[in-house]
């Protein structure tokens, strides 16, 4: 039971809630009996009453027993309480005063602003033709896994819902529309690794060679010959810096070293933030906004009928001219596309050392008359003249193709390539070889065993007449061939382009893969690489399939045909490519369970015959109409769906409609016509069936990867999964809001004109919470900005149902050549730190805990418009009325905008400051005195940096306890 106070400022009160003696907080003195006082008072006092009232009532009647008026009661002299007749008068006014009390609550409710029962807020709200907002559901996507072999077609409504935390209940969600899913789709992987584009352009610049299996004799310092070409008139040495086995790729990875002349190309790194403000920046980057559906998707003719399309040949000759149920059709028509020109033929490792003949033997003695040794020398050449001076002799030209290992090598054959190493001139160059012969030699003063090989070019010059040439030769022989492997595409020298997967549109999938189509819905999940030194940070996004193309990278050597995929729009942030995932059965889908109920019988003698659905909370799904939902209810009578309306009244006889009232307790009751407006329901046995969904509200905005169990599970499909959280679900609206808006509607009439129609427009449609909009120029033209903020401050995802209808809508409804801009609220938290001096016999603990809640309201989203200045006294006048409290001293009055959190040295300055206010000095006076106003600004255009920042809001967040601090002031 509830009392209103006397003093007709309409409070009303619990009497659970209510001490002994009370009073509305605005009327100090004027006193509410509660039953426990009305129980020791005498007389017929059998209800709570007002003390004012009923006093008021029994005075003014024993003041009138004495009245001339009244003759009468002349005789009546007695004045006593015990009297019949006086307790007859004070009962009397008893049940006056009830019948006033009755009255002024049966007033109250005549009023949005007094009003206190959602019924009679409802019904005052449709006198101005406003209907309160119902709720929307929340909509996400979601990833479906098929078994191997299977695919299947997901149809719409397939039910799943979320597994709870424990202190949320299961939602359920079902699938918008139906999808043709594949086993091989279940996740996508990029391509992971290619081939080595090792070509004689970069034969002295490559620096990494990844070689086929861990068994290659390869060392350090060994040299490579790379030949390029079909015809091998290419030949590069490179030798071999670091070995690096890769046991579980069954690859070695091999270093190269450098030539002197050359200098490394630069791999490029991924553009990624910087600074802190960057970084934080970067963070919280908006995703980008897809096509609502696959209608919407703009293609082009060129881009469809392009050559380089092989799918769409593909697809016409498989699947259309001559169906052949194989992928082989692709290798054939991108086989005149591998660009095979100066590609690597052979790479051979020279791992075999060998000398020239004589490189190891003893100087030359010179004996003087007397036989003895006077000096050594050393020695000419073999078969040079040792007639001819050093001075002017000169090496044969017949022999300056000839080299002589010192042992013999059966391995060599001609053809053989050979790399001899001169180490007086710091030289290594390739001969190949034209003639072998095994003798052996006779020269030095030694003999031995020996190779004479017949070079196809000199490799001794004229002057090289010494022996001491063959001590600084080294000759590299073939130790083995080397086989390629594919490299590693995620690699951290590798460039940019191929480490991450950035915000391009296209991406090289890592095999060839059928059954993609465009407008195909996909998502993209991985670590984010786009915030430097910064690691774990997970995130998804979805894309719309604009395109496929199944082709091969032309700038790989031999490559295999691979599924490139095209995105509608470009991906907001970079991955890493080893961490992504690409989940190919994806679908929308929205919150509700949908039901099947049999309502009953229709009675066609009754009218505006009734029905209440069984499951509450009805389902409202987002639409771009006025209201911003449409209901998920279908009544059928005798198996013919009739139409829901918003009013019987102009309906004709025959007009198979209905209308649907939801109480406070969100239990919806349809309603039938009376034969004059709207047809009367048929006879029959339960001949009323409706189909609808239940499940609405914030409820259904479930976080990430909790979508997890099926609710039906179709033979083939084995589970599905959220990698986006589900957004968009709001409540119904609150009796605050329903009071704030129901003007609002019959002001704009659901169009809108004027700027101010806009904001209208908006603060009605089901969802948006609160809404201001501007005109402003964005530096080309004049445009209307709308800042809106999501219903309960609920995060709207620009790819969301709720968002995509409300962008509709305001076309629709709105000037559709009006250019419009829509962004979300910048949220201000207000930080508020307050002494309070409370009166005796109160306890602080209790004093403190209705501040909070008072300023928790008073500064609350609900409360709170965007762009509404904070002032002091509306702290101050806040604590202030608060029972118990004596006065207030508020030291510090600051915000946090999400601009100056995004900035942390800004932050930190702003904190900083904050530390230091509320330092008094010596005198008791504040060093710094509180701001008297926050301002909160409205959507504006800085020119300076060519840029629109949305409207701000300023909020006292219970989130963040420590943004509100109160002290108590003890004497």
């Amino acid at each position: 039971m509830k009392l209103s106070c006397s003093c007709n400022c309409h409070s009303n009160y619990k009497l659970s809630k209510l001490s002994d003696r009370s009073s509305c907080g605005c009327c100090e003195g004027v006193e509410i009996l509660t039953p426990k006082s009305v129980a020791n008072q005498p007389g017929l006092y059998t209800l709570a009453y007002r003390v004012g009232t009923h006093a008021s009532f029994f005075k003014t009647m024993k003041a009138r027993l004495g009245d001339s008026k009244f003759p009468q009661l002349r005789n009546l002299k007695t004045r006593d309480s015990q009297d019949l007749s006086i307790a007859l008068l004070d009962a009397w006014a008893t049940i006056a005063d009830v019948l006033t009390f009755y009255q002024e609550r049966i007033a109250n409710e005549s009023y949005l602003r007094t009003a206190i029962e959602r019924g009679s807020l409802v019904e005052l709200a449709k006198l101005t033709d406003y209907a309160h907002s119902p709720g929307v559901s929340a909509s996400v996507y979601l990833a479906f896994t098929v078994e191997d072999g299977y695919n299947l077609e997901i149809p719409a409504g397939l039910g799943s819902q979320s597994i709870p935390d424990s202190d949320e209940s299961p939602e359920f969600f079902e699938t918008s529309e139906k999808l043709r899913a594949y086993a091989q789709l279940n996740q996508l992987k990029p391509r992971m690794s290619q081939q080595q584009q090792v070509d004689s352009t970069v034969a002295t610049q490559i620096d990494k060679l990844y070689l086929d299996g861990m068994g290659a004799n390869v060392k350090p310092n060994d040299p490579l010959l790379l030949t390029f070409g079909d015809a091998e008139t290419e030949q590069v040495i490179r030798r071999v810096q670091i070995i690096e086995p890769q046991p579980e790729q069954n690859h070695t990875k091999i270093t190269l070293q450098l030539p002197p002349e050359a200098t490394q190309k630069p791999t490029g790194e991924v553009a990624s933030a910087s600074t802190k403000e960057q970084k934080i920046k970067q963070l919280i980057k908006q995703l980008s906004i897809q096509p609502a559906n696959a209608l919407e998707l703009e293609r082009t003719k060129e881009q469809i009928f392009a050559p380089e399309n092989i799918d769409i040949n593909y697809r016409l000759i498989n699947n259309t001219l001559n169906p052949a149920s194989n992928t082989a059709i692709y290798q054939i028509l991108t086989s005149d596309r591998a660009n095979s020109a100066n590609q690597l033929n052979r790479l051979e490792v020279l791992g075999i050392k060998a000398a020239p003949f004589g490189q190891d033997v003893q100087l030359k003695p010179i004996f003087d008359q007397q036989g003895r040794i006077e000096k050594y020398e050393e020695w000419r050449i073999a078969d040079v003249d040792e007639t001819t001076s050093n001075s002017s002799s000169t090496l044969p030209e017949e022999l300056r193709n000839i080299l002589t290992l010192d042992a013999q090598y059966d391995e060599i054959t001609p053809g053989t390539r050979l790399a001899i190493e001169r180490g007086n001139i710091n030289e290594i160059e390739i001969y190949q070889v034209i003639k072998v012969e095994n003798l052996t030699k006779i020269a030095y003063n030694t003999v031995g065993r020996v190779t004479q090989l017949t070079l196809d070019k000199p490799w001794l010059k004229e002057q090289d007449t010494s022996l001491d040439v063959m001590r600084k030769t080294t000759v590299h022989l073939k130790s083995g061939d080397l086989n390629l492997a594919e490299k590693p595409v995620d690699l951290k020298d590798a460039p940019s382009s191929q480490n991450h997967i950035s915000d391009q549109m296209e991406i090289e999938l890592d095999n060839l893969y059928e059954g993609l189509q465009p407008g195909r819905w996909l998502i993209i999940s991985g670590e984010r690489s786009d915030i430097s030194d910064v690691n774990g940070v997970l995130a998804s996004e979805v894309v719309m399939l604009a395109g496929v193309r199944q082709d091969i990278n032309q700038n790989l050597p031999n490559d295999k045909p691979h599924t490139f995929l095209r995105f509608a729009k470009p991906l907001a942030y970079s991955y890493k490519r080893e961490t992504v995932t690409i989940y190919g059965n994806v679908v929308k889908a929205t919150h509700g369970e949908t039901h099947t109920e049999i309502l009953g019988s229709g009675d066609a003698t009754k009218a505006n015959q009734q029905f209440t659905l069984s499951l509450p909370f009805l389902t409202y799904l987002p639409a771009p109409i006025p209201s911003g939902v449409a209901s998920s209810l279908e009544v059928y009578i005798n198996d013919v769906r009739w139409q829901e309306v918003e009013s019987l009244i102009d309906l004709s006889p025959t007009d198979r409609a209905y209308i649907t009232q939801t109480d406070s307790d969100g239990n919806t009751t349809i309603i039938f016509g009376n034969g004059e407006h709207g047809a009367r329901l048929p006879s029959g046995i339960e001949n009323v069936k409706a189909v609808y969904r239940n499940g609405i509200g914030k409820s259904g905005n479930v976080a990430a990867e909790k979508i997890t169990q099926l609710a039906m599970q179709p033979l083939g499909l084995s589970g599905v999964l959220n990698p986006i959280a589900a957004t968009g679900g709001a409540d119904p609206e609150s009796d605050y809001e329903i009071r704030r808006n129901a003007s609002v509607g019959i002001t704009s009439l659901n169009r809108a004109v004027s700027v101010q129609d806009y904001a209208n427009f908006a603060r009605t449609f089901t969802g948006i919470g609160k809404a201001n909009a501007q005109r402003l120029s964005n530096g080309l033209r004049q445009i209307i900005h709308m800042t809106i903020a999501g219903a309960d401050d609920i995060y709207i995802n620009r790819n969301s149902d709720l968002y995509r209808s409300f962008v509709q809508a305001l076309y629709q409804f709105g000037d559709p050549y009006q250019a419009l801009k829509v962004d979300m609220r910048e949220l201000m938290l207000l930080i508020i730190s307050a002494n309070v001096r409370i009166l005796a016999n109160y306890q602080w603990t209790s004093v403190a805990l209705k501040i909070r809640a008072a300023l928790f309201n008073k500064f609350s989203f609900e409360r709170q418009e965007i762009g509404e200045d904070v002032v002091l006294s509306e702290v101050i006048g806040t604590i202030q009325q608060i029972p118990g409290v004596d006065y207030v001293d508020v030291d510090i009055l600051d915000s946090v905008s999400e601009t100056e959190a995004q900035n942390p040295d800004i932050l930190n300055k702003k904190l900083q400051e904050l530390a230091k206010l509320g330092i008094t000095h010596g005198n008791g006076q504040l060093a710094v005195q509180p701001k008297q106003r926050i301002p909160v600004n409205l959507a504006v255009f800085d020119s300076t940096i060519n840029q629109l920042f949305p409207a701000q809001l300023a909020i006292l967040n219970p989130q963040v306890p420590d943004t509100l601090i109160l002290k108590e002031l003890k004497s």
